[in-house]
């Protein structure tokens, strides 16, 4: 007598539960997946810029927190953009000196521990330019966090027609500036001589990578007025900034840039900086003579006329040491003397690699000026996290069969009610399988 197979009823209920448990599980892991498939060390679009004839910057972004380095030339550079060795960052930034003109260099990252190569990591530098280094011409300014704080591992690049590319990395008090009068052309066969009142654009990238662009003119870059990171458009009113709280509050009264006070702007007190020829800048009254004074193991001076605006900027005649160094200017104001001094720290740094203040001369200056690299680029690295939608599986209501009345309550573990069961898993399965290959 042919015996018919049985599957207890509870074993089928298990499975089923098993394969939506399994289903669920299988759509959450996806998501996670992804995230940690785009969250890695890999470098996003590099930007060459600041292109000179002995002198480039390099940078990029990453979509995780990561150390890296450069290594171009057999010189290992490491990344400006932090001031730690042990701090990583999303925002990685080199500027890279000691170059030869009119040569071809191929370069490579190492973030992470991770080497990477490509055909495009590769650069030409300029021509040794004809002439003397044009008068002074600098463009600055400040960014703040929409908090109104300072913000910091921030880069900005400014894009001019006909000129290479420049950028800048955004100090610890959210200041910056580039030395238009170091730049060079497009073709990098000759220095860019900037001309008031043409259309420039600039982008400011932070480490969510988010890129802030406005549209400018080449006439508002002395200085720059503030950005605000995520706002596409200057500031309407001037922050006033308090750099003991790092904080600061929109006011209408005329921004500190435009006082006649004598004020250093850059370098903050007690700031740390990771170049060895800053740009220093600030205000004083219109048309006075600033002295200028570096105390180091080599002590530099120098002299300035302040501008018609009331800002000022000089540049030390060769690098500075590492190590703490003070800056004292002083301006004779009816007679009377006024004296500002600020201490500022140059870090430790390969002599290849020089974060970058350009530096520039000024409108009377009595120590000489050095070069400082200009841009060759291409677009500003800009990537969109898209939006993952979860996928929520629900659990269909299992049909129940009402007992016959003619043959009795059928017998536990019948195979029908089984089967059925198994199906309804099986399409669970397939569709747990499908819903994770189309995340």
């Amino acid at each position: 007598m042919f015996k018919e197979k049985k599957i207890p009823t509870i074993l089928g209920l298990f499975i089923l539960i098993g394969a939506v448990f399994a289903g669920t599980v299988l759509t959450n892991k996806n998501t996670n997946f992804m995230s940690k498939a785009s969250g890695d060390c890999k470098p996003i679009n590099p930007q060459v810029t600041n292109i000179t004839n002995n002198s480039a910057s390099i940078s990029f972004v990453t979509e995780s927190s990561c150390l890296s380095s450069l290594l171009i030339d057999n010189q290992t550079i490491t990344n400006a953009a932090i001031l730690n060795d042990d701090q990583k960052s999303k925002i990685h930034y080199f500027d890279v000196n000691n170059l030869n003109s009119s040569t071809r260099y191929e370069y490579s990252l190492i973030n992470d521990g991770k080497t990477y190569k490509s055909s495009s990591y590769q650069f030409e530098t300029a021509s040794d330019p004809i002439g003397s280094i044009p008068s002074s011409n600098l463009a600055w300014g400040r960014v703040f966090t929409p908090e109104l704080k300072a913000a910091s591992k921030v880069m900005v690049f400014i894009n001019i027609p006909n000129a290479s590319p420049l950028s800048a990395l955004v100090t610890t008090s959210g200041n910056w500036n580039i030395s238009l009068a170091n730049s060079f052309n497009e073709s990098k066969t000759s220095r860019f001589i900037p001309i008031d009142n043409v259309s420039e654009e600039i982008v400011v990238i932070d480490q969510e990578k988010q890129p802030t662009q406005i549209n400018a003119s080449t006439s508002q870059n002395d200085p720059i007025p503030d950005i605000i990171l995520g706002q596409n458009q200057f500031s309407s009113l001037p922050v006033t900034f308090n750099a003991e709280t790092n904080t600061g509050s929109l006011s209408s009264v005329t921004p500190v840039p435009n006082s006649k006070e004598l004020d250093i702007l850059n370098p903050k007190d007690s700031e740390s900086i990771s170049t060895k020829k800053p740009d220093f800048f600030g205000t004083g009254p219109s048309k006075a003579t600033i002295r200028i004074e570096i105390h180091s193991p080599t002590v530099y001076t120098g002299e300035v006329i302040v501008n018609d605006d009331g800002s000022w900027n000089w540049s030390p005649p060769s690098d500075l040491t590492p190590g703490e160094h003070t800056i004292t200017v002083t301006v004779n104001k009816n007679g009377i003397e006024e004296i500002i001094s600020r201490n500022f720290t140059v870090l430790a740094a390969d002599d290849s690699l020089s974060y970058s203040a350009s530096p520039s001369a000024s409108s009377v200056v009595t120590s000489t000026i050095t070069t400082v690299p200009v841009p060759t680029t291409t677009a500003i690295p800009t990537t969109i996290t898209p939006t993952k939608t979860a996928t929520v599986t629900s659990t269909p209501a299992v049909r129940t069969s009402k007992p016959s009345t003619s043959s009795g309550v059928p017998a536990t573990g019948n195979l029908i009610p089984t089967v059925v069961l198994l199906l309804i898993s099986s399409l669970f399965i397939i569709f747990s399988f499908f819903a994770f290959k189309k995340m």
